[in-house]
C-alpha cells in the first residue's frame, strides 16, 4: 500500500468533486433552463451531453417539464459516481493510496452490460429502476477506483515537478 501526502489527496478529491457536483448540475441545468425560457443554453448543455449519452426520451427521467441532459443509465451513473465520491473519505480515507483491482470494474459492469443486452436483444424490457441501479452501483464502483488512481497520478507529477526544481 502507497501512503500519499495528505495535501495532494485533499487537491484530488475536491477538484473531483466540484467537477462531479458541476456535472451533475448542468444534468439537470438543461431542462431548468429550457423551461424559464433560455432554450439556447439549454440546447447547448443537451448538445454537450450527446456525446457521452444516446438522450433517448422514453428513457430520461423528466425535470421541470423536459427530459434531463443523460439517460436514466447515465443519470445512475453520475449519482453513483458522486454517492460513492462523497463516502470515500469515510471508508477507505484519502491518504491511502491503494488502487481498487480492476477485476472489481469489470464485475460492476456486468449486471449494466447484462441490463443492457437482454433489453437490446428483446429478452425482457428493463425499466428505469434497472437501468437507473445498475449505472449507480457501476458509477460507484468507478469512483473507488478513479479517485484513488488520479490521486496516485497527481501525487506521482507533483513529486517529479519538485524533484526537478519546477
Amino acid at each position: 500500500m502507497i501512503f500519499i501526502e495528505p495535501r495532494p489527496a485533499k487537491i484530488v478529491y475536491i477538484a473531483l468533486l466540484i467537477i462531479s457536483c458541476t456535472w451533475l448540475g448542468l444534468i439537470f441545468a438543461a431542462p431548468w433552463l429550457m423551461n424559464g425560457r433560455h432554450p439556447m443554453t439549454a440546447i447547448v448543455i443537451y448538445q454537450g451531453f450527446s456525446a457521452v449519452c444516446h438522450q433517448r426520451f422514453e428513457r430520461s427521467y423528466f425535470f421541470n417539464g423536459f427530459p434531463l441532459a443523460v439517460c436514466s443509465r447515465c443519470t445512475g451513473i453520475y449519482f453513483g459516481f458522486l454517492a460513492a465520491l462523497l463516502l470515500l473519505p469515510l471508508v477507505r480515507g484519502l491518504t491511502a493510496g491503494s488502487i481498487a483491482k480492476r477485476r472489481w470494474l469489470a464485475i460492476a459492469a456486468i449486471p449494466l452490460l447484462l441490463d443492457f443486452s437482454v433489453g437490446a436483444i428483446g429478452l425482457i424490457n428493463n425499466t428505469f429502476f434497472s437501468r437507473t441501479a445498475t449505472g449507480f452501483l457501476f458509477g460507484a464502483v468507478l469512483a473507488f477506483y478513479l479517485l484513488p488512481l488520479l490521486i496516485s497520478a497527481y501525487a506521482t507529477v507533483a513529486n517529479t515537478e519538485s524533484a526537478h526544481g519546477i
